[in-house]
């Protein structure tokens, strides 16, 4: 794979991590409102009410980019967060089946060691994703290119997110199995 097919993978799992994570915060958004749009409906004088409802009408943008935001926002912010923990599941596998070679070869579990060998792959594997993705912002690029996309192409990778995120786990789990395997053969 190419560098430029790989930053083109990882960018579109990435939004569509992100729109994920804004239909989320939509749903969200809608359970809140239900909860306390009878505040000021019931409990505010008229008064109350016409100053409330002009100052949500005024700072609805600045809240929707707050939560919504591609450049900073809750949303994008839990999209890296997702992005980057799914990415570094994969390199645990490796990781798992270092650490269960070196137990078998010392029979001991030094605590700092097998940190060292848990992080030392992960940190390594981490540095394309990061130029792929963060480094100069080149997800806001890829994003305006995907929001151009039709719908049969939001479909397609939105199958294949969800098939990166099983992936993932999928990984952890073969890596956990994989060196409890090699500890006790």
């Amino acid at each position: 794979m190419n560098k430029h097919k790989f930053e083109y993978f990882l960018n579109a799992v990435h939004y569509c991590m992100w729109l994920f994570e804004r239909k989320f915060g939509f749903f969200i958004g809608k359970i809140v409102d239900f909860f306390l749009a009878p505040i000021p409906k019931f409990l505010f004088t008229k008064n109350m009410k016409k100053r409330y409802y002009d100052n949500m009408r005024k700072s609805q943008p600045q809240l929707d980019d707050l939560f919504y935001g591609k450049k900073s926002g809750f949303s994008i912010g839990l999209a890296h967060h997702n992005f980057g923990a799914f990415y570094s599941i994969y390199p645990c596998f490796f990781s798992f089946v270092i650490e269960g070679l070196y137990i078998k070869c010392n029979g001991e579990m030094n605590t700092f060691i097998i940190s060292i060998i848990f992080f030392i792959p992960i940190g390594i594997c981490s540095i394309p994703s990061y130029k792929a993705v963060f480094s100069n912002d080149k997800y806001l690029q890829y994003f305006k290119l995907f929001e151009k996309e039709d719908e049969l192409w939001h479909k397609k990778w939105k199958r294949r997110t969800i098939a990166f995120i099983l992936g993932a786990i999928a990984s952890l789990l073969l890596g956990i199995i994989t060196a409890y395997a090699i500890v006790i053969s």
